[in-house]
């Protein structure tokens, strides 16, 4: 069992990260115009360049995800979680704001600059997205949890034709998630073969409305039941990249990634 405190701490150590000293970030100034350093500032954001699991879900599962994350490092598997990096931007983009856009006092709430907070916003945004990005390309694993929070739109509702999401940060994971195709994994293997990407379902509560939807592309992830996810992870006896092999051994996640990627490859472009 996974205690409060733990979740807190793993929670908290990327928010401070995060929203660190700005000035650690500024190299220098033109036309009087503090100038941040992106690659040092991705450099802090990202510290974890070699997690075998990118882990993409919804801000609202973030415990249960975090849990996920506690509970694989016991097992010497590490794992990168999306939101606590991008969870926190809102306060990166504040603080930023705060000391370099225009601003005015208006009784309990200050105004900012429209034009200078849209500017520092596609800057991060950019930025973020880029680095996730080649997380993802990176990472050895691509796991998405698939819950009522994530995608709380299904096609089958009327609403829309396919299901569909209110995070764009979820549909940027999820549609880059696509490009990367199925490659031979070079490391030691625990006497199988090898696999990529996969799915895992959650059954969560719906929250919420936003004003975009965006199209879920999940065709190509296979799918694993989240309970079975959570077991394979606390009772799996290997340790480290054999943990993974474990997990692609049992449910044929190889073959199934492979075929589900060519199946994709060969779809006429609408």
């Amino acid at each position: 069992m996974i205690i409060g405190s733990a979740v807190n701490n793993f929670r908290d150590q990327a928010r401070d990260v995060v929203v660190n000293d700005l000035a650690d970030y500024v190299i220098g100034q033109i036309d009087n115009k503090d100038i941040i350093d992106v690659k040092e500032l991705t450099l802090r954001i990202f510290p974890q360049q070699d997690a075998q699991i990118f882990l993409s879900r919804s801000h609202r599962d973030e415990r249960k995800a975090i849990e996920f994350a506690l509970s694989l490092e016991k097992r010497g598997v590490s794992v990168f979680v999306d939101s606590c990096v991008w969870g926190y931007v809102g306060d990166l983009l504040l603080k930023v704001n705060k000391h370099y856009s225009d601003s005015e006092v208006v009784g309990d709430f200050t105004n900012f600059s429209y034009e200078k907070c849209n500017e520092v916003a596609a800057s991060l945004y950019l930025m973020l997205n880029e680095e996730l990005h080649r997380m993802i390309d990176a990472a050895e694993c691509f796991i998405f949890f698939n819950t009522k929070n994530s995608i709380p739109i299904k096609g089958h509702e009327g609403f829309a034709e396919g299901d569909r999401t209110l995070s764009p940060w979820i549909y940027s994971e999820l549609a880059f998630s696509a490009k990367v195709r199925y490659r031979p994994l070079v490391r030691k293997r625990l006497r199988r073969k090898i696999v990529g990407a996969m799915e895992s379902y959650l059954v969560e509560k719906a929250f919420g409305s936003a004003s975009f939807a965006f199209e879920v592309v999940n065709e190509h992830l296979p799918k694993l039941d989240g309970s079975t996810l959570r077991t394979l992870a606390q009772t799996t006896p290997e340790t480290g990249d054999f943990w993974l092999d474990a997990l692609y051994y049992a449910y044929e996640l190889e073959a199934k990634f492979k075929g589900l990627c060519e199946a994709r490859a060969l779809e006429p472009i609408a």
